[in-house]
């Protein structure tokens, strides 16, 4: 299949968990011969935005965050001469000016690093991370610990509604471009024998779906249990050694383009690996050309 991720929007901020963004996009850029694009926000916040922007401060901090995004796109480029870095720096609410240049660039990606530490970091999502998910028209990659290439062992959890098409042709569409082998799971929601239960055919549905396309996939479907499921993906994500978690945002019957669903919420916020997230807007269009190509033994993609 045709590689379809090309340019990588990463929102630097300078601080070390940027950084290593940075580092995960320059190996993914040449995975895909991606072109990466480095922004930096300068926040001009409320009512004093206009006294901000009209002193020289701003334009002190404005070319000392040009001069070093560029140093960032020459070390980037010494090592790896391929691949192509450009630079941009903008002043307003960071997550606005993330989701406006995503568009203006047509980005395949964007790249976030959490940079909240400690008590914090596990009761919400930073609001950079929150806003830009909530909204992103393209997958968005929270990135946490220290990875530097996509994950070889990628986790989707499925709730198996009808979004659930799109997030499984995404699994297809990583598996392939970056032979990485896909690990389905679900849990029951009732005490029934698993193997005549509708999820446990659906899940197996989807597992051939993916095997007919030539990725390599794993099943698991978790019993019924008091425990919430997402600290059962959580766990298990551990237990396997997943390098990646894939989920849809908007879950559990909301279509609110104001919601993440708790599962989604918990997930990202709290997996020890990076999170791939998916919008309804990043599997639109796309990914619904890319259905009528795929094998589809059993109708999964079937209206």
């Amino acid at each position: 299949m045709k590689r379809e991720l090309k340019n990588i929007l990463v929102p630097v901020d300078f601080h070390e968990s940027s950084m290593k963004a940075v580092d995960f996009a320059h190996h993914l850029a040449g995975q895909v011969e991606g072109e990466i694009f480095l922004l930096h926000v300068i926040e001009t916040p409320g009512l004093m935005a206009d006294l901000f922007a009209s002193g020289d401060l701003l334009v002190k901090i404005t070319d000392q965050s040009k001069e070093k995004l560029l140093g960032l796109s020459e070390r980037m480029k010494k090592s790896s001469p391929g691949i192509l870095v450009s630079n941009r720096v903008e002043r307003g609410k960071p997550h606005e000016k993330i989701l406006k240049v995503a568009e203006e660039i047509d980005a395949r990606f964007i790249i976030l690093a959490e940079n909240q530490h400690g008590d914090r970091l596990k009761k919400a999502l930073g609001s950079t991370i929150y806003h830009v998910t909530l909204k992103s028209p393209v997958p968005v990659l929270t990135l946490k610990g220290d990875a530097t290439e996509m994950g070889k062992k990628i986790l989707v959890p499925l709730d198996l509604t009808r979004e659930t098409r799109k997030q499984l042709c995404s699994a297809v569409v990583y598996g392939q471009n970056y032979g990485a082998s896909i690990v389905l799971v679900s849990a029951m929601i009732a005490g029934m024998d698993m193997k005549e239960s509708l999820i446990y055919q659906k899940l197996t549905q989807a597992k051939k779906v993916l095997e007919e396309n030539g990725v390599d996939c794993q099943m698991k479907l978790f019993e019924h249990s008091t425990v919430p499921p997402f600290n059962r993906v959580l766990d298990y994500a551990d237990e396997i050694g997943a390098d990646m978690i894939l989920v849809m945002t908007h879950q559990e019957g909301y279509t609110h383009d104001n919601y993440i669903g708790a599962f989604a919420h918990h997930i990202i916020n709290r997996s020890r690996v990076p999170v791939i997230s998916l919008t309804s807007s990043a599997t639109g269009s796309g990914l619904n050309k890319l259905i009528k190509f795929l094998v589809d033994p059993v109708g999964w993609f079937k209206d």
